[in-house]
């Protein structure tokens, strides 16, 4: 009976062992395990984190920015190599913020195009009314064409027949509260406008309102060496601003880069992956050379020539320090000036008065840039 106990105890004891052995390799297994799940995690978001940001960036940057934008061609959204390695996306946020101060050169790019005027029916920006800007379409109760609704007035014509009926009651009080009403514009009248063609610029938020579709923008942007610093901080803002808006208003963009004498970049300032990609290696760079203006000119007056292109815009900015243009190439651009109605806008970004007869010369609208404390 003894010698059964001692055996009973030992198979326990190996049982117990056994138990405790097995707990230490699922202890040792699930250790490892979380080990491999945290190396995963780690290298997961080292790999993803970065290309997150970027895509975040880039969503701030335009407005209703979908993926499927930025992720054209057969890679797809491969974070390893293409767009999300660029080294421009740090320079795109910090011009995107500097944009948020400038409301001078937003307002300039809502300016640029052709055939703001009427059309059509459809959602489009709103215009408003500002003396000294390009012809657009306002609201205007002076032009009446149709009943937009009801609103207080003091116009006899216009108002409802239970503000008649005041009148028509006959009683001294009743009449008195309807002059009281007439003198305050408080009349409940029918709000009758229409559309008049009145000098305007694009405000926030959209409308139902006959506009036509608006023109391309082509932008011929001086990038010599004189044109460093806080210059090329507005230049290269105005770029970003003139494809943002592009892109909101569905419209087409491109970018003439131009230097000396034979160095003239082209960009179409597109938002894909491409496009994007693009954008950044010319935010990340920097501006350098001399300064020829007539082969830009000289390149946009053939793309105007293509019929999608003929509407377009042409948007100058330099900081004046540029020789006189060739009297040809001003030729020309007068003609398409007179022939395609053509509008040329300049701004400037250099020193007060620094080559303003050379840019009026070739613009229809000079702007100077004046908001320099946002930028440096």
């Amino acid at each position: 009976a003894i010698d059964d106990l001692d055996i009973g105890m030992d198979e326990g004891e190996e049982d117990a062992a056994g138990q405790a052995a097995r707990q230490a390799a699922r202890d040792a297994a699930r250790a490892q395990n979380k080990d491999i799940v945290e190396k995963l995690m780690e290298d997961f978001r080292d790999q993803w984190e970065p290309a997150v940001d970027k895509l975040e960036k880039a969503s701030k940057a335009f407005e209703g920015l979908d993926l499927s934008d930025l992720t054209e061609g057969p890679e797809g959204f491969d974070v390893s190599k293409g767009l999300w390695q660029q080294t421009g996306w740090q320079e795109l946020d910090s011009l995107r913020k500097k944009l948020e101060e400038l409301r001078e050169l937003r307002d300039l790019v809502r300016s640029l195009g052709r055939g703001a005027g009427r059309g059509p029916l459809r959602r489009a920006p709103r215009q408003r009314e500002r003396q000294g800007m390009p012809i657009g379409l306002v609201r205007s109760p002076l032009e009446p064409e149709e009943t937009n609704g009801l609103c207080r007035s003091d116009d006899i014509s216009r108002m409802l027949p239970s503000e008649m009926a005041l009148i028509a009651n006959g009683s001294r009080p009743a009449r008195l509260l309807h002059f009281a009403r007439r003198m305050e514009r408080t009349l409940l009248s029918y709000e009758r406008v229409g559309w008049a063609e009145e000098p305007a610029v694009t405000g926030q938020g959209t409308e139902i309102r006959p506009a036509a579709e608006c023109g391309p923008i082509i932008l011929c942007l001086d990038t010599s060496g004189s044109m460093m610093g806080a210059r090329e901080t507005i230049a290269k803002a105005m770029v970003l601003e003139c494809m943002r808006q592009a892109k909101s208003q569905n419209r087409q963009c491109y970018l003439y880069s131009f230097s000396g004498p034979g160095d003239c970049q082209e960009l179409e300032l597109k938002v894909t992956g491409k496009g994007v990609s693009r954008l950044l290696e010319f935010l990340a760079g920097s501006f350098h050379g001399g300064t020829d203006v007539d082969e830009p000119f000289l390149r946009a007056l053939s793309r105007l020539d293509e019929e999608e292109w003929s509407n377009a815009d042409i948007l100058l900015v330099t900081d004046g320090e540029i020789r006189p243009p060739d009297e040809e190439m001003v030729a020309s651009l007068d003609r398409a000036k007179e022939t395609m109605g053509l509008k040329v806008h300049g701004l400037l970004v250099g020193e007060p008065g620094m080559g303003a007869e050379v840019v009026e010369a070739l613009c229809t609208h000079t702007h100077t840039f004046k908001s320099w404390s946002k930028v440096r």
